[in-house]
């Protein structure tokens, strides 16, 4: 507990800041994300008033719900097979999902919207010290789908989106950037970026070793 931060002797000549502004909606002038920015911000301060009766807070305030994925998939992504060669309109959708099963399932339903074949690639899995062999077969690494790594099984169409999830070679290729599938290889992938930094730069994303 000594090596802690508020143990240090500066401690008490500390100012904590916090954020009051969020960036990306003040930027982008949308009313509909500002007010949901701000329902965010009271919920985080305790400014919602709960239900009387059980003390919950009613998720309406908040934002819309929907019943089914594949109502959510409309409400985000509609028509994909006409939009989806419109780079501006792909990198406005995003849908969040808690865990990977369920945004696996998301993504297989959007890439069937998408008129070119499915390429699949199979990544290659290995024990890091042979003596984990018996304790560890192939057949069950293959199962594994860890936070921050795909799954066994990648299924991609040319046209779709990806986000990088590794720094590859800053500034251009950095986590979370996001490119569109232009070529699909055996072990390469050809994609422009389509995110404000270096937008419209080819780059090649070959396969690469990844340990979780």
């Amino acid at each position: 507990m000594q090596a802690c931060l508020n143990s240090a002797f500066l401690w008490n000549g500390i100012q904590s800041l916090g954020l009051t502004t969020n960036i990306r909606v003040h930027l982008n002038g949308d009313l509909s994300s500002q007010q949901f920015a701000d329902n965010l911000l009271k919920l985080r301060n305790d400014a919602i008033t709960p239900n009387n009766q059980d003390g919950c807070i009613a998720m309406q305030s908040i934002g819309r719900i929907v019943k089914t994925q594949k109502e959510l998939k409309g409400g985000v992504f509609p028509n994909v097979a006409q939009h989806f060669i419109v780079y501006s309109w792909m990198c406005q959708r995003v849908i969040l999902f808690p865990r990977n099963e369920d945004a696996s399932v998301m993504n297989k339903q959007l890439l069937q919207e998408l008129p070119n074949s499915v390429h699949v690639y199979k990544s290659i899995d290995t024990r890091c010290r042979i003596n984990d062999a018996f304790n560890y077969p192939i057949e069950f690494l293959n199962t594994l789908g860890p936070p921050g790594v795909h799954s066994h099984t990648l299924e991609l169409r040319i046209g779709a989106p990806i986000i990088l999830l590794r720094n590859l070679h800053p500034p251009s290729l950095c986590n979370e950037t996001r490119l569109r599938i232009k070529k699909l290889m055996t072990n390469i992938i050809e994609a422009p970026i389509v995110t404000e930094y270096a937008a419209g730069e080819k780059v090649f994303i070959p396969r690469i070793s990844i340990i979780p």
